[in-house]
């Protein structure tokens, strides 16, 4: 697992897993998932050993918005959102990093807004890839 740190405002470096936890506990979210463009998990809060499925998921749902994308002439995806009976949300969204991407993959409870913190979240990464 790649455990980049980045320096914030003189307070101790951020990880990648800091900033999943901080993301969830500011939004509310069950889950979240760094994941590499192969699938392979980079980090999760929480941590458990599920998170490779999550990952190849998560890796999946990237590789169709790109083909659609592809197809359609789209713009470049930002976010795949899939809605359950229930309202929650998997929400997954790109991180280019360079020729490639990582994918920041969130659970979110029925009618809880995301868009906000998961911004912040992906902001922090990309500082910690540039860092």
């Amino acid at each position: 697992m790649i455990e980049k740190k980045h320096q914030q405002g003189g307070k101790a470096p951020l990880s990648f897993v800091d900033i999943l936890r901080e993301m969830n506990q500011d939004g509310g979210f069950t889950k979240s998932v760094l994941a590499s463009s192969e699938g392979l998990p980079i980090a999760s809060f929480p941590v458990n050993p599920d998170s490779e499925l999550a990952s190849a998921m998560v890796a999946l749902l990237q590789q169709v918005s790109v083909e659609t994308q592809g197809h359609l002439g789209l713009a470049p995806v930002d976010e795949v959102t899939i809605r359950t009976e229930n309202r929650a949300n998997l929400v997954c969204r790109t991180i280019i990093t360079g020729d490639d991407w990582l994918s920041l993959c969130v659970l979110v409870p029925a009618n809880q807004s995301y868009r906000r913190v998961s911004n912040r979240a992906v902001r922090r990464i990309r500082e910690v890839l540039e860092s």
